[in-house]
């Protein structure tokens, strides 16, 4: 009885080892892939070119031995920067601070604004706006060789922004503009560079109501005359720490060594009175399909709209970095559209990419 139930495990165990195959057995079933068809799901950011009332500016400028030539550069060009400013309708702030914070009670250090007289900042209603200015930002140059642009910057807006300095000249809800001008890299300890990105970044709820601007050398490279990279008092330093706060939250690069700054005093003007020119995508892109457009009322007839086309590397450019895209020469309007269209990176596609708008 044991050697008979033992067979009939053996034969259970083998039966069951037993190949099967469907196919032999399901000949008459017939079957084919059918994958889902990809189609390119064709994506549009729109963006509306919208002004901000509320402007802060706060110039932070190299007040070391070697900048007298650069501050007379700066006054003498700053009506490019302020004609967006006047007479525009904007309520506007515009202070000047140094890049040497000892706290040894000079005007314009330490974070602290410079004042003329009373006028801490200047602002829509202040009289004599430009010449003011030009007395602000000629801060002489006995500051500090050890340049700290960065921890200036930090200290005038999160450490004396309710002193008797700076008082009413930081608002929380005004687009903040901070444009640093220095021949020497940053000597900033506190904050490092990583914090202080990380705390700008994050100082606005709205990542495009923040700008930082750097003038300063910006390679190695001869440039009238100038080398960058050496620490002699004859030659600048590339300002590599400006640089990547810049290219970090965005702004406007121009090297402190060009001789004409009117170029750059104007873009920077049109950048803080709020007009941009960079605009960011929510999704990537598959960089071949983008199309790019922007959408103006016909002011002509006030019916309608005006539709135009834009070229990548022509008219605008890429950021894979920040993601988003930069006109090059031409700035959007007040109330106009940039419309940005692209296939997001990963949608598949079987076959011809290509894509048309049908504008």
């Amino acid at each position: 009885m044991r050697y008979l139930n033992y067979c009939l495990i053996l034969s259970v165990l083998v039966m069951g080892c037993m190949e099967y195959n469907i196919g032999q057995e399901n000949k008459g079933v017939q079957g084919e892939p059918n994958p889902r068809e990809l189609v390119p799901e064709m994506k549009t950011d729109v963006i509306t070119q919208i002004v901000k009332p509320e402007v802060d500016v706060l110039w932070v400028i190299d007040n070391s031995c070697s900048m007298a030539e650069e501050q007379t550069t700066l006054v003498n060009n700053f009506d490019a920067f302020i004609s967006y400013f006047l007479d525009s309708g904007l309520d506007w702030h515009i202070g000047v601070t140094s890049t040497d914070i000892r706290d040894n009670g000079v005007p314009g250090n330490y974070g602290t604004l410079r004042s003329i007289g009373e006028i801490r900042y200047i602002d829509e209603n202040t009289p004599s706006p430009v010449e003011t200015f030009r007395q602000m930002a000629s801060l002489g140059v006995t500051g500090s060789g050890n340049e700290t642009g960065i921890a200036a910057a930090y200290n005038a807006i999160a450490l004396h922004r309710d002193s008797e300095s700076n008082k009413g000249f930081y608002r929380d809800d005004a687009t903040l503009s901070i444009v640093t001008i220095s021949d020497e890299n940053d000597y900033s300890i506190d904050p490092s560079l990583n914090e202080f990105i990380s705390w700008l970044s994050n100082l606005k709820s709205n990542i495009n109501d923040v700008s930082y601007s750097s003038i300063v050398c910006l390679d190695q490279t001869l440039l009238n005359g100038f080398y960058c990279g050496t620490t002699t008092f004859s030659q600048p330093s590339v300002g590599s720490d400006y640089i990547s706060v810049t290219n970090a939250v965005g702004g406007i690069l121009w090297d402190v060594r060009e001789y004409d700054w009117a170029p750059v005093l104007d873009e920077l003007g049109l950048q803080a009175a709020g007009l941009k020119r960079e605009f960011f995508l929510t999704d990537i892109p598959i960089l071949d399909t983008l199309d790019v457009w922007v959408v103006i009322q016909d002011e002509d007839t006030g019916m309608g709209e005006i539709h135009y086309n834009f070229d990548l590397g022509v008219d605008y450019t890429y950021s894979q970095v920040r993601n988003s895209i930069t006109f090059i020469t031409f700035v959007p309007p007040q109330l106009s559209r940039v419309e940005i269209e692209y296939i997001p990176l990963g949608t598949y596609n079987y076959g011809d990419t290509g894509h048309d708008s049908g504008r």
